[in-house]
């Protein structure tokens, strides 16, 4: 008998623990109106979900997504609002998109990553040269600490991550200006404006892919020049 007024608890608990379950989602399905403090409303609104920052309704016209800060204080109330945690996590995310640069690389650290932006930023000296007219000796001579740079920080980046290649290849653009400007100083009909240029987009589309800041035409770039390496290695 204990044994069976024992099994009628449990069925009975159950039983309450699966109405509460059903009474907190009819309560996030149930259609109401939601009016934000700017006074646009969403009527007959389903709370489809609720996210740290935000919810999300489902109305006739589609789903959209509420922000907290665009709500009146009781429904940051109701559904928990915590603005300390989500500051915390829009940093977290903040400083994995600053080391990740693109999808699908692991990101550097951040000692690592200002290491590469700086050596990049040792060409901009390089650039002005050029673009002052130096000779190729004068050019060479500015080079060659900066490649000493270049191939100590080689050795730190892992092989077969394409960041590694685009480092490798936008230093090799600068060396192959040097000779081109030589070749045009004696008369071989070479085009140095063209190297020049490729180093510059090479340079440029590291820093924006270690930055993690690349427009969609940018990352198509990116992709094409990858495209390129697979093709040509």
């Amino acid at each position: 008998m204990e044994r069976k007024r024992g099994r009628i608890r449990r069925v009975k608990y159950c039983q309450a623990a699966l109405a509460i379950a059903a009474a907190l989602s009819a309560s996030l399905a149930l259609a109401e109106d939601f009016k934000t403090i700017n006074g646009k409303e969403y009527k007959n609104a389903e709370v489809s979900r609720v996210e740290p920052d935000g919810i999300v309704l489902r109305t006739k016209s589609g789903i959209s997504k509420l922000y907290f800060t665009e709500l009146p204080k009781e429904v940051q109330e109701r559904f928990h609002y915590n603005p300390a945690h989500v500051a915390a996590q829009s940093r977290e995310n903040a400083n994995v998109a600053a080391t990740s640069g693109i999808e699908g690389l692991p990101p550097f650290s951040v000692e690592l990553k200002d290491q590469i932006l700086n050596a990049l930023k040792m060409t901009d000296k390089l650039d002005a040269l050029y673009k002052g007219g130096c000779s190729s000796a004068e050019f060479i001579d500015a080079a060659v600490p900066i490649e000493s740079v270049f191939i100590n920080l080689l050795k730190k980046l892992p092989k077969g991550d394409p960041r590694r290649d685009l480092f490798a290849n936008t230093f090799e653009a600068y060396q192959q200006l040097a000779l081109a400007m030589k070749a045009s100083e004696q008369g071989k009909g070479q085009r140095p404006h063209t190297t020049f240029g490729a180093a510059g987009v090479r340079k440029g589309m590291l820093m924006k892919v270690l930055e993690g800041d690349m427009t969609p035409a940018e990352k198509d770039l990116y992709y094409a020049w990858l495209k390129a390496t697979e093709t040509n290695p």
